[in-house]
C-alpha cells in the first residue's frame, strides 16, 4: 500500500492530510497549537474519529515520543545515540527502525527481519513530503503511520 504525506511549509500547527495512491485524503493529522510538549492526533478523514495519538515525552535525555491508540500505550520511539547513521528504538513492539545518513530515508523491520514499511523523503519539494510504502498488510496501517510521525517528530526534536 502506498501512502503520501505532505506537510505544510509555513504553519503554526502541523495539520495535513495523508493521501492514498489516487491522491484521495485517507487520514488527517491534527496537532495541538499550545501544549506542554508536542501532541498530534491521526483522524479518519470521513468520520473525524481519532484513531491514534503521538505525544512528545518532555523530560527525557534523547528525543522520545509515545504512540497511544484508543487510550492504550502502543509503543515508544526513542532516538539512540549514534555518530553517523540515525537509529531509533521502538519499545513496546518488536520493531527496528533503520535509516540512512540523510535521516528521512528509513525502513521499519519486524523481529523476524521482515520489512513492515519503507519511508522516503522527497528532497526537491517545497515542504516535507514523504512516500510511505507499507509492505506488511497485517499490521494496522494507522499504527505504522503513527510510528512514522513519531520518528519524524523525534528527528525534528533532535535537530533543534
Amino acid at each position: 500500500m502506498q501512502l503520501y504525506m505532505k506537510q505544510k511549509m509555513w504553519s503554526f500547527k502541523q495539520d495535513f492530510d495523508i493521501y492514498d495512491e489516487n491522491q484521495r485524503p485517507v487520514y488527517r493529522v491534527d496537532s495541538k497549537l499550545i501544549s506542554f510538549g508536542r501532541k498530534t492526533k491521526i483522524l479518519d478523514v470521513q468520520s473525524g474519529q481519532v484513531l491514534c495519538e503521538v505525544n512528545q515525552k518532555v523530560f527525557s535525555l534523547f528525543p522520545t515520543v509515545d504512540v497511544i491508540q484508543e487510550g492504550e500505550f502502543f509503543c515508544r520511539i526513542r532516538k539512540q545515540f549514534t555518530f553517523f547513521k540515525p537509529k531509533y528504538s521502538v519499545q513496546g513492539v518488536d520493531w527496528v527502525v533503520d535509516g540512512s545518513i540523510f535521516e528521512h530515508d528509513y525502513t521499519i523491520w519486524d523481529s523476524n527481519g521482515d520489512k513492515i514499511a519503507r519511508i522516503k523523503k522527497k528532497f526537491l519539494a517545497w515542504s516535507d513530503t514523504f512516500e510511505m510504502d507499507i509492505k506488511n498488510e497485517e499490521v494496522d496501517t494507522v499504527l505504522i503511520l503513527a510510528t512514522i510521525l513519531a520518528i519524524d517528530l523525534a528527528m525534528d526534536l533532535s535537530s533543534n
